[in-house]
């Protein structure tokens, strides 16, 4: 399951040393494991079926929870999941290892005549013979990583990387894949009918202006980098970049009053102690997480797209300083300062998080409430929608119109772009709520009650970084995606928050994009990759997330 593995084109020494330390790592992630199981019930019995619900939850088979399930004893294995493949392949193998899929779900020898085989390396003590069959690490290698993951990282959607695609559907899927899809299932299900539209605008001229300046310089800056042929090794810039290009579409303010624009503007909003800025979106952080060993801070969902969309041979680095990025995403302790880190001695306190304040006064008027996020650094005397805005507006109105008991999902990226949003709603008399990452337990109950249970409320803004899943919002009827992403998972997963079981009225989604901006070509560029996934693995089973460098070129092609 380590995606890397085999995948590079260095010598012998190299390979010999990663898989060393691969070794040497699995050691102590088995003996952690035996010891834990020598002490558990569960791992001494001998079940007859073990079923997995919600499986994609081991899909990273370092964590402590996969290393469990695969120590469990039985004689059948099931995994349920909606989703087994979220973001890229590689996460599939821990599903294959539990099932014991043969023969992916192994290691193989390849020295001539050996017949070695086994769920895991095991090697002697100082990491140079196999104990079983007594070869080198060198002469192991992943069955799984050699005729799927490995291909697809190198070579993407073609020649063999598409050859690896059709050995994962028949392979491994058709042979061990039960699937059961809305279509398949329709009269058994009884859902209401689900229209999707794309509702495309043009910016007005000064949207427009404001984004062709910051395309064109980001256009300068990844020319430089093909000129120069590091175009990999500035992913963290690149993906900065697109940022930048996306929140610019949504509304100038995300890019003019972001908090990265005022410090380096001097203006005064600089971070403090109790909110660490995201690198990525510059935004106060949502859930926290913190790189070692540079201590720069992410929204856990940022860092995760980010470490997702990442080219194959790209270096992981931090946005900020560029050292090497380190994250456990999986249990990743709080970043220094956040609400989170001293969210323990809070609790005990009795205080929660305070939710940000969207009435009363401006940022640049005296009086009245005080304003949190974006709008604080705003004069909300001068305060200008934006085309998006609007055009959401617009479909609110003409919802409430033909359904006075109708409710809609407003999904963004951004969690800025939702406190821009509930101003706008708000002002125009409509009741609104918002969910959003950063939320105690009990804040996010309140939120989603209110919205299930009170008639007024009609909008609920929910950021993609606050879950697209794990959350049951049948009461809605229609949904608005206000900026496309190129995991086009993601905003299946948004809709099926309504469209599922306990819906009786048509579904109608909206995702708006702006035309001849970057939002067009991530759509064509989520078309692309639909079409290859589906023509390989099958169906809407998940997403591919990671960026190929041709793909970098067509989001900044002229």
């Amino acid at each position: 399951g380590e995606e890397g593995e085999g995948g590079g084109g260095g010598g012998d020494d190299d390979e010999l040393e990663a898989k060393n330390v691969r070794a040497q790592r699995a050691k102590e992630r088995r003996e952690k494991l035996e010891r834990v199981a020598q002490k558990s019930t569960l791992h001494r019995l001998h079940w007859f079926r073990i079923i997995l619900d919600e499986a994609h939850a081991i899909k990273d088979r370092r964590c402590s929870t996969a290393q469990s399930m695969m120590a469990l004893h039985a004689q059948h294995r099931w995994c349920l999941s909606g989703t087994p493949l979220q973001n890229r392949v590689g996460e599939l193998y821990s599903l294959v290892a539990f099932l014991r899929l043969e023969p992916h779900a192994y290691y193989f020898c390849k020295a001539p005549g050996c017949n070695c085989k086994c769920r895991e390396y095991r090697f002697d003590a100082n990491y140079s013979k196999c104990e079983y069959c007594g070869h080198g690490p060198v002469q192991h290698y992943s069955r799984f990583n050699r005729d799927v993951v490995n291909p697809i990282r190198k070579y993407g959607y073609i020649g063999a990387g598409r050859n690896a695609f059709v050995t994962l559907k028949r392979e491994v899927f058709d042979k061990s894949l039960l699937r059961r899809t809305k279509e398949g299932r329709a009269q058994e299900m009884v859902l209401p009918p689900k229209l999707i539209t794309l509702e495309a605008n043009f910016l007005d001229d000064t949207e427009m202006d404001f984004y062709q300046a910051i395309y064109t310089q980001s256009q300068a800056e990844f020319g430089a980098y093909v000129q120069a042929g590091t175009l990999l090794n500035n992913y963290a810039h690149i993906f900065d970049l697109l940022t930048r290009l996306r929140q610019s579409v949504d509304h100038p303010y995300l890019v003019m009053h972001s908090k990265r624009a005022i410090e380096e503007g001097g203006g005064g909003a600089a971070a403090t102690p109790s909110a660490p800025i995201c690198n990525l979106c510059y935004e106060d952080a949502t859930d926290p997480v913190a790189s070692s060993p540079c201590g720069h801070a992410f929204c856990r969902e940022c860092i995760r797209q980010y470490v997702d969309s990442c080219p194959a041979g790209a270096p992981l680095t931090c946005a900020s300083c560029s050292l090497p990025l380190s994250v456990d995403l999986n249990d990743a302790p709080p970043a220094a300062g956040s609400p989170e880190a001293d969210g323990a001695s809070r609790a005990r306190r009795g205080i929660t998080p305070e939710e940000p304040l969207t009435q009363g006064g401006g940022g640049g008027g005296g009086g009245g409430v005080r304003l949190k996020g974006i709008l604080g650094r705003l004069d909300m005397a001068q305060f200008r929608s934006s085309t998006k805005m609007e055009a959401l507006m617009e479909e609110l109105h003409a919802m409430s119109e033909a359904d006075p008991a109708a409710k809609a999902i407003v999904f963004s990226q951004f969690v800025s772009f939702l406190d821009l949003l509930e101003y706008r709603i708000q002002r125009a008399g409509i009741k609104v709520v918002k969910l959003n990452g950063g939320m105690s337990v009990a804040a996010r109950e309140g939120v989603l009650n209110s919205f299930k249970d009170d008639f007024g409320t009609k909008v609920i803004l929910i950021s993609l970084k606050a879950g697209g899943v794990a959350l049951n919002l049948t009461v809605a009827s229609h949904i608005y995606l206000m900026d496309p992403w190129w995991n086009p998972a993601a905003e299946y997963q948004a809709i099926d928050r309504a469209h599922r079981l306990g819906q009786h009225k048509p579904i109608r989604a909206v995702r708006f994009v702006v035309r001849n901006t970057v939002e067009e070509r991530i759509i064509r560029l989520q078309d692309k990759k639909r079409l290859v996934f589906e023509g390989t693995v099958g169906g809407d089973i998940g997403s591919l997330s990671q960026l190929s460098e041709d793909d970098l070129r067509f989001l900044f092609q002229n």
